[in-house]
C-alpha cells in the first residue's frame, strides 16, 4: 500500500512526554493513512493504555525481550505501509506538517531513509542543550545527501569523516520498508541504524540528512548514565566501522585508573573553586563531585584496592608520557566545555555548576574508557581482564 506511513514507537514508561508526542502525531496535517505501532517493554505507568487509546496497535513484551535491533525488526511486520518512520517516546515534532515533509522528502530523493535536526526540549538543563548543539554543529544545517563509493573508499576514510558519511538516527526517521526488509538493521546492541546505514550504502543505497524538518528531543541523563553510553558507542561505533576516533590499545586498566585517578583530583579542584567563587544563596544540595566515586565503586575489590593505593602514593608509579598527554588533554576538555556551558548556557548557580562538571567528567572519562575497550578489540581479541572490567559499564544502555 502507498497511501499512507507506519510509525513505529518502542515505549518504556513513557511518561506525560510521551503523552505529548502523541499529541502531536494526532495534530498532523497529513493526507494519508497513519498507522501508529508501539511495542512496550513492560511499562509500569500506564503507557500501553495511553497507546492504546490514541489508536495505537500495542504489542507488549518483556523488559528483557528488548533489542534494539531485533525489536525494531520484528515490529516491522506489522507495519502495513510502504513508509515506515521509526521514532522514539520522547519526541515531540517540532510542526503539523512533519509527515508530509518526511514523506515528500522521501519520495523526491528516492533514497532509502531520510532523518532529521533535532532541537533541545524546553526543560533540558544546561549540558543536555551542549551536547545537542554539538551534534547539530557536527550535522550541519543543510541537507546533505550521504553515499558511499566503494569499500575501499570507506575504508580510507578518517574516523570522523567516515562516522559523518554514514550516520543515520532512528531518534526520528522514514525508510522504505523494501529496503528495511531487503537489509534488516544488523543485530548489534548498539547504534543499529548507523550499522544499517553502512550495509545499505554498500548495496549502493543512498541516506538523506533533512535539518529542515525538525523534532524537539535530549535527556537530562545522570552522569552515570552518559558514563556508559559514551564507552557503548565508542565500542559499538568502532565494531561497526572498524576503526577508533584514537587507537589507545597500548593503555591497560592499570593505566585507566591511574588516568581516573589525576582526573579526580581536578575535577574536586575545579568543584572546590566553584564553591569558593560561588555568592549565590543556594547553599543547599552536594558539595563535592561524586560521579568518579560512583564510578570506582564499580571496579572490582581487587581493582578498587589499586585505586585507592595508586592515589595514596601518587608519585611511586611513574606515568608514560603518552599516558600523560591523554590526561591532560582529558583535562583541558573538561575546563573547555565547562567554560563553554557557563558562557553560552548562563550558568551561574554552584549546584548546578556542579551538576555539569559532573556530567563533563562522566562524558570526557567514557570516552576514553570507550576508545580503550575498542581499540583493545580492534587489535584482537581484548583482555579478558579488560573486559570483565569493562562489561558491567555497557549494560543497560
Amino acid at each position: 500500500m502507498n497511501d499512507g506511513i507506519s510509525i513505529i514507537i518502542p515505549t518504556y514508561n513513557g511518561g506525560s512526554i510521551f503523552s505529548k508526542c502523541l499529541e502531536k502525531i494526532n495534530q498532523q496535517d497529513y493526507s494519508g493513512k497513519i498507522q501508529l505501532i508501539v511495542v512496550d517493554s513492560g511499562s509500569t505507568d500506564g503507557t500501553p493504555e495511553l497507546a492504546q487509546k490514541a489508536g495505537a496497535l500495542v504489542k507488549k513484551i518483556d523488559k528483557s525481550e528488548f533489542h534494539h535491533a531485533k525489536t525494531r525488526n520484528e515490529a516491522l511486520y506489522l507495519a502495513k505501509f510502504d513508509k515506515v518512520v521509526y521514532t522514539v517516546q520522547d519526541i515531540i515534532p517540532c510542526s503539523e506538517t512533519w509527515l508530509s515533509d518526511l514523506e515528500r522528502s522521501l519520495i523526491e530523493t528516492g533514497v532509502a531513509a531520510v532523518y532529521t535536526d533535532q532541537a533541545p526540549h524546553d526543560d533540558a538543563n544546561p549540558y543536555a542543550r551542549f551536547e545537542n548543539q554539538c551534534i547539530r554543529d557536527f550535522r550541519g544545517q543543510e541537507p546533505v545527501l550521504q553515499s558511499l563509493d566503494s569499500v575501499e573508499s570507506f575504508r580510507k576514510m578518517p574516523y570522523h569523516d567516515a562516522y559523518r558519511a554514514i550516520a543515520l538516527d532512528n531518534v526520528c526517521a522514514i525508510y522504505r520498508k523494501e529496503s528495511l526488509m531487503d537489509v534488516p538493521f544488523p543485530e548489534v546492541d548498539f547504534a543499529e541504524d548507523l550499522a544499517w546505514s553502512l550495509e545499505n550504502m554498500l548495496e549502493g543505497r543512498s541516506v538523506l540528512y533533512q535539518p529542515g524538518i525538525k523534532v524537539k528531543h535530549s535527556h537530562n541523563r545522570l552522569p552515570e548514565y552518559g558514563f556508559n553510553r559514551q564507552i557503548a558507542n565508542s565500542f559499538w561505533c568502532a565494531k561497526i566501522m572498524r576503526r577508533v576516533a584514537h587507537d589507545m590499545s597500548f593503555l591497560t586498566i592499570r593505566d585507566l585508573m591511574t588516568l581516573t585517578g589525576g582526573v579526580r583530583q581536578f575535577v574536586n579542584k575545579l568543584g572546590s573553586d566553584i564553591l569558593e567563587e560561588s555568592t549565590m544563596p543556594d547553599n543547599k544540595g552536594k558539595k563535592s563531585i561524586q560521579v568518579i566515586d560512583n564510578i570506582v565503586k564499580k571496579y572490582s575489590f581487587r581493582n578498587r584496592v589499586r585505586f585507592f593505593l595508586d592515589n595514596f602514593f601518587k608519585n611511586s608509579r611513574p606515568q608514560s608520557p603518552e599516558l600523560k598527554m591523554i590526561e591532560q588533554q582529558a583535562k583541558q576538555g573538561i575546563q573547555h566545555v565547562m567554560v563553554t556551558i557557563k558562557k553560552n548556557y548562563k550558568v551561574t548557580l554552584k549546584e548546578e555548576l556542579l551538576e555539569v562538571l559532573d556530567q563533563i567528567t562522566a562524558n570526557v572519562l567514557g570516552r576514553i574508557y570507550g576508545e580503550v575497550y575498542a581499540s583493545h578489540t580492534l587489535q584482537g581479541e581484548a583482555p579478558s581482564q579488560l573486559i570483565s572490567f569493562m562489561m558491567p559499564f555497557m549494560k543497560g544502555i
